[in-house]
């Protein structure tokens, strides 16, 4: 049976977990399904997603992602107040370079601990990790696409990392392009998150009409049947 462990909401207790959390919605749930990570935490990202587990489950789950419409200050921000140190992995290297300075600017009393960018093959992923733990990061922040990136987080735990992980998809790709917020405010304050997106990233379309149709229906069959639990817990 397929196991799917959802955290209710975010709470800024996870940043002293030694724990590796991730966003789940109706595209990178084909990822899961294709190979369940074994130790990863989920958030409901997106409104569609946060209401069907809601109404699956009984629970009020709210929707949490890893941007700035959602938790990303809180976590930043609570990193620069507590002095936890920070480590970034993901986008392109001249992305990467604009976001990094982009986030010192916002948070100028920031530790940023390291980055990488996100295009390395499995024989340079060790010697990542390995600099994460000997960074002496509290959080890692990883933007590697749905399944890759839960596995990375995973390895860095396993490599000994200690402090909390959070895959952001594509979080440091977006910000680094954007002047200020990836997403305007009267987007985000109307719910149009997704329609922005495919208008600004066209590829995204098939993902909204192809994939998340056949994946909601693919884990209605699975619940149906009982080969899927699902479990919130805080």
């Amino acid at each position: 049976m397929i196991r799917l462990q959802i955290v209710q909401h975010y709470s800024p207790t996870l940043l002293d977990a030694n724990q590796a959390y991730s966003f789940i919605n109706f595209a990178s749930i084909g990822s899961f399904f294709e190979q369940t990570p074994s130790t990863v935490t989920y958030f409901c990202d997106g409104m569609l997603m946060s209401m069907f587990i809601s109404r699956v489950t009984g629970q009020s789950v709210d929707r949490v992602s890893f941007d700035f419409t959602s938790i990303a200050d809180a976590v930043l921000g609570s990193a620069e107040q507590q002095g936890k140190r920070v480590y970034f992995v993901g986008a392109r290297q001249a992305e990467l370079e604009l976001f990094i300075r982009k986030i010192k600017k916002l948070y100028p009393q920031l530790t940023i601990a390291g980055y990488h960018d996100g295009y390395f093959d499995a024989s340079q992923a060790e010697g990542i990790q390995a600099d994460i733990c000997h960074s002496e990061a509290n959080i890692l922040i990883v933007g590697l696409g749905a399944g890759l990136q839960e596995r990375f987080e995973q390895d860095a735990l396993r490599a000994g990392f200690r402090g909390v992980a959070f895959t952001c998809g594509g979080f440091i790709h977006q910000e680094a392009m954007a002047t200020r917020n990836y997403y305007p405010a009267v987007i985000n304050q109307l719910h149009l998150r997704a329609f922005y997106r495919m208008y600004r990233e066209p590829h995204t379309i098939k993902r909204y009409f192809i994939d998340y149709p056949s994946n909601f229906l693919h884990l209605l069959r699975l619940l149906a049947q009982h080969k899927v639990a699902i479990s919130v817990g805080e």
